[in-house]
């Protein structure tokens, strides 16, 4: 006589769940490229230092656009620590919470306040960055007086690419309040898939 049991746990929709995986992927392929950008900015402050206290030689130039590349990568990597749960919550009251109850205040704040927010930050961000590119906008207040406009398209590009993963976070908030459990990986709620909600079938 055999005996197998198999275990099924209620997921979510197969179109949510590639949903979820392609906007994840857009976060963590964005979060990755923008990574790239600390290896040049360590060079040119390395450089920085070395030409200002060995050789006597600041440049006009180095701090300038340090700042620009750490602005870049600062906002274009915001996306996959959201993604990953690594932004500031209120802790003391969230952590208390079921997993329902966090989906479900979660879906509110995203649905009710983040996503209609972030979609206003996106038309005033782009408005922001095309006025600078169409005047070719220069730092005055550089010596060096570089192009600006490439540091304000990372705004709008980081507020598109944060709606994504926020339309991610919602779907995945949704599930957590509609059946009590989170299913993906990375969980912000600081839980993994339980039985909760599990269905258990034995064939003998």
């Amino acid at each position: 006589m055999s005996h197998t049991s198999t275990t099924t746990l209620r997921g979510p929709a197969p179109a949510a769940q590639r949903l979820v995986d392609i906007l994840d992927r857009i976060s963590v392929a964005s979060g990755k490229a923008a990574s790239t950008l600390v290896v040049p900015m360590m060079c040119i402050l390395v450089y920085e230092v070395i030409s200002r206290y060995f050789f006597n030689a600041p440049t006009i130039w180095a701090g300038d656009l340090a700042l620009i590349l750490y602005g870049i990568y600062f906002m274009v990597a915001s996306p996959y620590c959201l993604k990953d749960g690594m932004h500031i919550r209120t802790d003391f009251l969230y952590n208390r919470w079921s997993t329902k109850t966090k989906g479900l205040v979660d879906t509110v704040i995203y649905v009710f306040l983040y996503l209609p927010t972030h979609v206003l930050f996106l038309e005033i961000g782009w408005k922001y960055f095309y006025k600078s590119f169409r005047q070719n906008e220069s730092i005055v207040s550089s010596p060096w007086m570089p192009i600006i406009w490439p540091l304000k398209f990372a705004i709008p590009l980081s507020v598109f690419l944060m709606i994504l993963q926020g339309l991610s976070e919602t779907i995945k908030s949704y599930y957590a309040w509609r059946h009590g459990v989170f299913y993906w990986e990375n969980d912000p709620h600081g839980e993994t898939p339980s039985d909760e909600g599990a269905t258990c079938e034995a064939q003998i």
